[in-house]
C-alpha cells in the first residue's frame, strides 16, 4: 500500500530567490554550463547569497553529478579490468587520444 503525503498550506515556503539561485547554481555545474554559472552567480551575489552558501551548493551539485560517472567507470573496470596507469593518465588529460590512430585532440 502506498503513502499519501498531503501538503501543508500552513507551512511557509522555504524557497526562496536565494535558494532558486543555489539550486540553479547547483543545476549549472551538472549541465557544464559556463554561462549559466555565471548569470546564476551574479544574481546570487547580487541577492546576497554568501560565497561559502554558493561552494556548498557547488560541492553538493558535483558530488551528485560524479555519482553517476564513478559508477559506469566501475562498471567498465568490472569488465575490462582495472586501468593502467597509461591509460588512467590519458584519460585525465583533456587531450583523447585515438588506440588507433594516437592522433589527439583537445575537446
Amino acid at each position: 500500500m502506498s503513502e499519501t503525503r498531503t501538503c501543508n498550506p500552513a507551512a511557509p515556503s522555504i524557497f526562496t530567490e536565494q535558494v532558486a539561485e543555489l539550486v540553479a547554481i547547483g543545476a549549472a555545474i551538472a549541465a557544464n554550463c559556463e554561462p549559466c554559472f555565471k548569470y546564476h552567480y551574479d544574481q546570487a551575489r547580487k541577492l546576497g547569497v554568501s560565497d561559502l552558501d554558493m561552494r556548498y551548493a557547488v560541492d553538493l551539485a558535483q558530488k551528485v553529478k560524479e555519482t553517476p560517472a564513478r559508477a559506469m567507470l566501475n562498471l567498465a573496470e568490472r569488465y575490462l579490468g582495472k586501468s593502467t596507469s597509461e591509460t588512467k593518465a590519458a584519460a585525465d588529460s583533456c587531450c583523447v587520444t585515438n588506440p588507433e590512430t594516437q592522433a589527439g585532440h583537445c575537446k
